[in-house]
């Protein structure tokens, strides 16, 4: 079994990279690893700052800033906002919470401001609004982990939009894409990286292939079952009777339970259920 402690997935792979290439930026992104024990201790003066200044640094498409960021650090609400989020307690823990939105509202009002008919009530403009939100996330993460602290983000704001978009004021055409928690790691919080998907799995040379799929998949099944990473994690089948001992319970075997009952891919991931509805609801055009 791997180490559960490796921190950087060129160890991980063994990965060699020459010298000259090996730098500290690709250091923070193959170090990354969601952490979901925080201390108490506030950020540094001017931590924040250069956070947030890293998030709006991000790419957005035409220039058109269809996201905003919320900041929250007050107990209160993040109590509420943890409760929301399936009981999560590092949103509690963590001295920091940001709530990555995309939002529609202020380029619609940008455009009734300027005396036009707002027309960007469609698919396109709710991506564009989402990646956004997306990009900005990332490069929050990238930066509070260059500054020595660590992140998790937060899907499970999606569980409750309504409920999360009125504890956070966010008006018709804004919604909570994801939250990040960001502060100090408690001890003993890592875990080690866990590992991706072979590269021949994910990453494609001019066309779309399926030539490395099988190997790799089973490749990656025998090396998550080897490091016990579903051991206490594991799915049950409704209506199946299945031994679990007799079968090779991998990512393959978890993500495709999963994915047969979505509701345990969070505890409370079946409230998603209605997300289209509930979106479409608040203005945006989901298709």
């Amino acid at each position: 079994m791997l180490s559960k402690k490796i921190k950087s997935r060129f160890d991980l792979e063994g990965i060699k990279l020459p010298s000259d290439i090996n730098n500290q930026t690709l250091g923070i992104l193959n170090s990354h690893e969601s952490i979901r024990r925080f201390k108490v201790d506030k950020l540094p003066e001017g931590t924040l700052k250069a956070i947030l200044t890293s998030a709006r640094s991000a790419s957005t498409s035409s220039n058109l800033h269809t996201y905003s960021i919320i900041i929250v650090t007050n107990k209160e609400q993040k109590d509420k906002l943890a409760s929301l989020a399936g009981n999560q307690n590092f949103i509690r823990e963590a001295p920091v919470f940001l709530a990555f939105c995309a939002d529609l509202y202020r380029v619609k009002y940008v455009t009734e401001r300027q005396n036009y008919e707002f027309l960007g009530d469609n698919l396109e403009m709710f991506i564009t609004a989402v990646v956004d939100s997306a990009l900005a996330l990332q490069n929050a993460t990238i930066a509070a982990e260059s500054l020595g602290l660590a992140t998790v983000p937060v899907g499970a704001v999606r569980n409750n939009v309504e409920e999360f978009s009125n504890l956070l004021g966010l008006p018709e055409r804004v919604f909570a894409v994801a939250g990040l928690a960001v502060g100090y790691e408690q001890e003993g919080a890592r875990r080690g990286i866990k590992p991706r998907l072979p590269e021949n799995v994910l990453v494609h040379h001019e066309r779309y292939s399926t030539g490395h799929l099988e190997k790799g998949l089973l490749e990656y099944d025998e090396l998550m079952a080897s490091r016990r990473t579903y051991d206490g994690r594991r799915i049950s089948i409704l209506g199946n009777v299945v031994d679990d001992d007799q079968i090779l319970y991998g990512w393959c075997e978890h993500t495709a339970r999963r994915c047969n009952r979505p509701e345990t891919i969070s505890p409370a991931a079946s409230l998603r259920n209605e997300l289209k509805q509930t979106l479409e609801k608040r203005g945006f055009f989901i298709g």
